[in-house]
């Protein structure tokens, strides 16, 4: 005879256990939510601009203007002064608005007022300040008047003069300056641009020749 076999029996719980079991659920503490920290937001690029602007001489009444006319039949270099009103007085276009303008700005006017008018198809025109110039002498291959760009040295000036001849002393250069003169050795400013002296307004460099 097969006896039956006996089922295990289920464990039954029991209200008390139920309620441990609740009480203890309860005494977990529930999950933190993970804290998202902002990100740091992204550097925009800054655009810094330089404050140092550089110092353009804007022409005004009263004002010596030298207008060299060049690459035409018969070159010209006029010399005039602008008026009270501004202007000054060129060949065939007559009155020019001098006044507020740059030396290389009025070059432009000038030079597209030649064009318009027929008067000449290529034409070059240059401009300058004697006011706003230099000048030099001596032993250079260009000796003469020039243009006073900003920030122009003593060692710029001489190149743009088209260098010392061979007979020059380059280590005795004179700069008159009002009623004061200087000497410079321009050699030494070449291998120490910092310590080279700006040009102003007025200035007289004298390249004296070598003594042998």
């Amino acid at each position: 005879m097969v006896r039956p076999q006996s089922m295990p029996s289920a464990r039954l719980s029991t209200p008390a256990t139920v309620q441990t079991q609740l009480q203890t659920v309860a005494a977990k503490p529930a999950a933190t939510p993970a804290t998202i920290k902002p990100s740091a937001p992204l550097a925009m690029p800054v655009e810094i601009k330089s404050t140092r602007a550089a110092s353009v001489y804007l022409i005004k009444p009263g004002d010596q203007v030298v207008v060299s006319l060049r690459g035409i039949p018969q070159e010209q270099q006029i010399e005039d002064q602008v008026d009270e009103i501004g202007k000054i007085n060129l060949p065939f276009i007559n009155e020019v608005t001098a006044a507020g303008k740059s030396s290389s700005e009025l070059e432009r006017v000038i030079r597209q007022a030649y064009i318009d008018q027929q008067i000449y198809k290529n034409i070059m025109v240059n401009v300058i300040l004697p006011s706003q110039s230099y000048y030099v002498r001596g032993e250079v291959r260009q000796p003469g008047r020039f243009p006073l760009a900003s920030g122009v040295t003593l060692v710029q000036a001489l190149a743009a003069a088209g260098g010392y001849t061979e007979f020059a002393n380059a280590k005795k250069i004179q700069l008159l300056r009002g009623n004061k003169a200087e000497y410079y050795d321009a050699r030494s400013f070449e291998q120490h641009p910092e310590k080279d002296v700006a040009i102003e307004a007025g200035d007289v460099i004298v390249v004296h020749r070598s003594v042998f």
